[in-house]
């Protein structure tokens, strides 16, 4: 049975996103990978699949308004209708 939990985490192909997007996973949700860096973030989606999660990569920067329209309109196709994704956002100061 799939699971109804969504999760969108930006910036997870590495660090604390990363770290978040497991946990989701391990809770059974449905993990976005919002990532700028497409091979990275495929690496990082196909690392945790490997530990069992269903996790997705989607192209996204958050400070590219068009970017973050085209990854609103790939995840909305793929989602369950009505059901719209948890997001946790973690942002290093630098």
């Amino acid at each position: 049975m799939a699971s109804e939990k969504t999760a969108l985490v930006t910036g997870a192909n590495k660090g604390i996103g990363r770290e978040i997007a497991r946990r989701f996973a391990e809770l059974d949700h449905v993990v976005w990978l919002g990532c700028r860096d497409a091979r990275r973030g495929e690496e990082a989606a196909a690392a945790l699949r490997k530990e069992g999660g269903d996790v997705r990569f989607l192209e996204l920067d958050v400070a590219d308004d068009a970017s973050v329209t085209r990854a609103a309109a790939a995840s909305t196709m793929r989602e369950s209708p009505g059901r719209a994704p948890r997001r946790a956002r973690w942002r290093s100061r630098r």
